[in-house]
């Protein structure tokens, strides 16, 4: 999918696939993306955001400011495969029992 090299998203061109491509246009700049309410650098993030970001970069050992991108990006690259190229999310369990995940 995303190689988070330095920080920053890089595009892996060894993966044909659109949401790839769409995903890094988006986070280069290169999509214009409409925002009713955008995030502005005053907001602040509340607790327990905090407390899952913290647990996040611990658990791969990364920093917080990278948790968070890749935690987007991910977020990302999932909402684009299943709304908008109708993909599905499924997760295959150590009994290889294979289920969906549906998000909203």
């Amino acid at each position: 999918m995303f190689n988070f090299s330095k920080g920053r998203i890089a595009k892996i061109d060894s993966m044909p696939d659109l949401s790839n491509k769409k995903v890094y246009e988006v986070s280069q700049g290169n999509v214009n993306v409409r925002i009713a309410a955008p995030l502005t650098p005053d907001q602040k993030i509340d607790e327990e955001t905090v407390n899952l970001i913290n647990w996040l970069a611990q658990e791969q050992g990364i920093s917080p400011e990278a948790a968070i991108k890749k935690a987007i990006v991910t977020a990302a690259y999932i909402h684009d495969v299943t709304s908008n190229q109708r993909g599905e999310l499924l997760v295959q369990h150590p009994d290889g029992s294979v289920r969906g995940i549906f998000l909203k």
